[in-house]
């Protein structure tokens, strides 16, 4: 266990160093993301079993998940975390190579007119999924239309609101009203316990955006700031939400929130054992005997049909099911078998290695393109509503980039989808010079990263 340990921490540092030195690294580049998710949830984890946190499934009846399982578990990321970087490097190598450091000519820009009107009944239909299905703060009345409580799809609605702020957060900038409207609308997502990523997506969004905006590769000391504290807090925000329902003391509520922190920092909270269920997943695809070569895609083709209409339509875990036992039951407890695990019940170890280069070398021409395009491209906008939901990616899977970005952000989507179906004919574009003529002095750093204003009306 300590040499994988030891071998992990030299991956890491030397994986980082070499995207620093031959990637764009920022903060919203897909590697930086990863790096992060690396550290907390296979370093920090593998270091916190090194000293004796307990592992998972380590209750009466069940088989807990062994050191040795936890290695192999390691090894896997690690080779997987070198072939990540390989994909972005590679990326990075082609774009500098193919001149794609020069902004596109043409790029399609996003058109203002059409995020009013779409921003504009998206607003209307999540306050009204709010009242109909939320909790609300001083309101004790139970929900109404009690039919479509077990669906997703009145959860997904329920966050419409927040999301087109967002978006016209994107569009016109941090202005008061704005900011103070997102606020309230975090302060519902805490409220409602359970809605923890779906207020670490959107914050995370808001501070690419933020950064963007003012042309900065990292976020302010503040920025940064404010995701320390957002991450720390996710863990304990069901609870959170729990006791603001319950109208627990406040007192309560603040002694139960660093008790969860502790337990982050020990290593032993439940939602750090990602690498646990990374690891009892390898265990359990080889003891089911065969690889699934894809089909655990399949629930795609139905997931954005509401069970009220399909009561026995196929789950999108399903295979989850399939691979559990009694002494280790991942499906009935709601655990994931993580990307890299989804990987391997599919393709073997083969497909650890080629699914994340290609992952990486896809998500890195990704980003490439979309800062060539500009701030206020459409390839921009669409870029960072994927960048900021693959930290779900990698804890879930490849599925999650479905779910997460076109059913779970599906006002933005509808704006992505509205302006590549429109004319181009009244697009704003980059202007170009009349006669083109060599520069007479080279551009300064201040002239080549500049803050973005607002190009809406």
């Amino acid at each position: 266990m300590f040499n994988a340990v030891l071998l992990d921490a030299i991956v890491l540092l030397c994986c980082f160093v070499c995207l620093l030195a031959f990637t764009r690294m920022s903060v919203t580049h897909p590697a930086t993301i990863y790096l992060l998710f690396h550290a907390m949830f296979i370093s920090l984890r593998a270091i916190a079993v090194l000293n004796g946190a307990t592992t998972l499934f380590s209750w009466k009846g069940a088989n807990p998940v062994s050191e040795t399982e936890i290695s192999r578990a390691v090894m896997l990321a690690d080779l997987a975390l070198i072939a990540m970087t390989s994909g972005w490097i590679l990326a990075a190598h082609r774009a500098a190579n193919s001149g794609s450091g020069k902004r596109d000519a043409r790029p399609r820009m996003l058109r203002p007119e059409l995020l009013k009107p779409v921003a504009t009944v998206c607003i209307v239909v999540g306050c009204a999924a709010m009242l109909l299905w939320s909790k609300l703060p001083g309101f004790s009345a139970q929900p109404l239309m009690t039919d479509w409580l077990d669906s997703n799809w009145s959860v997904i609605a329920q966050t419409w609101a927040g999301l087109s702020l967002l978006a016209l957060i994107y569009c016109y900038g941090f202005r008061p009203g704005l900011v103070a409207a997102m606020g309230g609308y975090f302060y519902w997502v805490i409220y409602q316990g359970n809605f923890r990523f779906r207020l670490l997506i959107p914050l995370i969004l808001l501070i690419q955006v933020y950064a963007d905006r003012r042309g900065r590769r990292v976020p302010s000391a503040s920025g940064i700031a404010a995701l320390l504290i957002c991450g720390l807090l996710f863990f304990p925000l069901k609870g959170i939400g729990q006791q603001l329902q319950a109208g627990d003391p406040i007192g309560e509520l603040w002694e139960n929130t660093k008790t969860e922190i502790v337990n982050v920092f020990r290593g032993d909270h439940p939602d750090l054992t990602i690498l646990d269920q990374f690891a009892s997943a390898l265990t359990l695809a080889d003891a089911h005997g065969h690889f699934y070569w894809g089909r655990t895609y399949a629930g795609l083709l139905t997931v954005a049909v509401p069970r009220q209409w399909w009561p026995e339509k196929p789950g999108l875990t399903s295979y989850e099911q399939e691979i559990s036992t009694r002494a280790r039951p991942m499906a009935d407890t709601g655990m994931v078998v993580t990307m890299f695990g989804e990987f391997y019940l599919n393709f073997s170890y083969p497909g650890i290695v080629i699914m994340s280069f290609t992952l990486a070398y896809i998500t890195g021409m990704w980003f490439e393109a979309a800062y060539r395009a500009g701030y206020f491209s459409l390839m921009h906008f669409t870029y960072l509503l994927v960048a900021c939901n693959l930290i779900q990616v990698f804890r879930d899977g490849l599925i999650s980039l479905f779910v997460f970005t076109l059913i779970n952000m599906l006002p933005l989507v509808v704006l992505v989808a509205l302006d590549l179906c429109s004319s181009r004919k009244n697009e704003i574009f980059y202007m170009q010079p009349m006669v083109k003529t060599p520069r007479v002095r080279k551009r300064t750093s201040r002239e080549t990263v500049t803050p973005q204003e607002s190009a809406c009306p």
